[in-house]
């Protein structure tokens, strides 16, 4: 612990390594941000973005047919 009784990073130097899903858009996106805290932040949303969009795919891909008329699944 430090001495203001936070604790502190068991292994600062310690490469992180993002979970796998088995999908490989979102294990890419993951990986994108692995090192975010060590680039500048100018570069933050640029990525963050990114990997929302991918995310934002794989959860919730576009319907096959989009017409007014379409029977949900």
């Amino acid at each position: 612990m430090s001495e203001d009784g936070r604790a502190e990073p068991q292994d600062a130097d310690r490469a992180i390594s993002p979970p796998q899903t088995g999908e490989p858009a979102v294990d890419d996106a993951l990986a994108g941000l692995v090192d975010l805290a060590s680039t500048p932040v100018a570069d933050h949303h640029d990525r963050l973005a990114q990997a929302h969009a991918v995310l934002h795919e794989a959860l919730d891909p576009p319907d096959e047919d989009q017409s007014d008329h379409a029977e949900p699944v």
